[in-house]
């Protein structure tokens, strides 16, 4: 018999699940704070269980009938690992059955570490894309997530595709659990204990994530941190919390990055504008002081898209960022070169290298659902065997309109054109002029 006392379950153990689906403990997989994680047999098929350890909650009995209406509720998007099937024994041990994490992802904590993990930056910006599309969604249907954190993201850097994990946590909007996340990922207010955690401040925790995985250093640990006498409970409240300052803050010099870690020195003179823009205002004081000035996930939706396709390749190899076209320096420094493309996108408000796999998405095109946000609309493609010929597919489910050499025809889905200048492509009711750079 399991009961309430016992924090582990024997390998080889058989449970019957509220589903009335049956499940064997085959191996431990992990444990954080709450609970451990198993692997099972579910129902014949290879899944998880994450076991909760005794007197983990604020309310025991409220945790579970809000786990079931989440499991009765269904997973926002296929990005989330989400509780499927709830498990109850005797004596009030409990836990949550999930699907497996497949092989080729790693923690995102893993990557903060690592970062040369990410083959390219490209699919480091594809991450805190999945990241903050999932997270939009999320909102969308009325749930807070509580407890963002590098230990609750799965990345595949190869692919750049995220799964998030530890969703028992995330419950409907204005709802008291108790939980109140991460060190170094929890909003100002939260760590000061003037607020519970809501929609604004899974923004921020989403904010130092994203910084975390293009920069590889969080964005309020500076001097002031790595210099600390000691990192007490009063200091971290300090830097997190009552006094927080963002590393870059371009008027406020006193928590620069440490040159001993210099992470954020290496990227941040090169990133675009627009992107060192919205970190500034995610990491304001107003931001940190005022919740409802955080950047929106379709904020962040909106330069990501936009910066993913301005990372280009030198010819040697070497990845550099391309802000409106403009030709850039190579920071290899075995190279040199001027790096410039010959083509150039031209939308409403900006301009993107027209290079090889530049995407364009619904986002970028006009306002739209969340689910709908990262809708792939247009892909820069091979136009056939020679490298230096480009194409652009129409990858849409409706018709573009094309301007080109004074007459005018239809690109229907999946269909590929050869890109020449001054060619112009009606997307959504969204000009495209395809020009020489300047």
């Amino acid at each position: 018999m399991v009961r309430l006392m016992d924090v582990e379950l024997e390998i080889g153990t058989c449970l019957r699940t509220r589903f009335r689906k049956e499940l064997r403990v085959v191996d431990r997989l992990g444990e954080g704070a709450q609970g451990i994680v198993y692997s099972v047999i579910y129902n014949g098929r290879p899944m998880a269980l994450k076991w909760y350890r005794p007197g983990s909650f604020y309310d025991r009995q409220g945790f579970i009938d809000n786990l079931y209406s989440n499991i009765i509720s269904g997973s926002p998007t296929d990005s989330f690992l989400w509780p499927l099937d709830l498990v109850e024994v005797a004596g009030g041990g409990f836990g949550y059955v999930m699907e497996l994490c497949p092989e080729g992802y790693v923690l995102a904590k893993e990557l903060f570490l690592h970062p040369d993990l990410f083959p390219s930056f490209r699919r480091a910006i594809d991450a805190c894309l999945g990241v903050v599309s999932a997270f939009r969604v999320l909102h969308y249907k009325g749930y807070c997530y509580q407890d963002v954190s590098g230990g609750n993201f799965f990345v595949d850097p190869v692919r750049g595709k995220v799964l998030i994990c530890d969703n028992d946590n995330v419950v409907p909007v204005d709802t008291e659990t108790g939980i109140r996340g991460t060190p170094r990922f929890m909003a100002p207010e939260i760590v000061v204990e003037n607020s519970v955690p809501s929609v604004q401040s899974d923004r921020h925790s989403l904010a130092v994530l994203i910084f975390m995985l293009l920069c590889a250093q969080h964005p309020l640990e500076g001097v002031r941190f790595t210099r600390a006498d000691e990192l007490d409970p009063a200091t971290q409240r300090r830097i997190y919390g009552t006094d927080p300052v963002f590393v870059m803050d371009p008027t406020n010099v006193t928590n620069r990055p440490d040159p001993a870690y210099p992470n954020v020195l290496k990227v941040w003179p090169y990133l675009p504008d627009h992107m060192k823009s919205i970190f500034v205002r995610a990491f304001s004081r107003e931001a940190l002081t005022n919740p409802s000035r955080r950047p929106k996930e379709y904020d962040w939706i909106r330069e990501l898209t936009r910066f993913r396709s301005e990372v280009v390749n030198c010819v040697c190899g070497n990845e550099v960022f391309m802000e409106n076209a403009k030709t850039v320096p190579c920071d290899n420094p075995t190279c040199g070169r001027q790096v410039r493309v010959a083509l150039r996108a031209r939308l409403a408000d900006y301009a993107l290298p027209f290079t090889h796999d530049m995407r364009l998405y619904r986002v970028q095109t006009c306002v739209c659902n969340p689910d709908a946000a990262l809708d792939l609309l247009a892909w820069v493609t091979r136009a056939n065997e020679r490298a230096d010929v480009l194409g652009i597919t129409n990858m849409g489910h409706e018709p573009w309109g094309v301007s080109q050499g004074g007459s005018t025809h239809a690109v229907m889905p999946q269909q590929t054109i050869v890109a020449i200048p001054d060619m112009e492509l009606l997307i959504k009711d969204v000009r495209v002029h395809i020009g020489r750079n300047a």
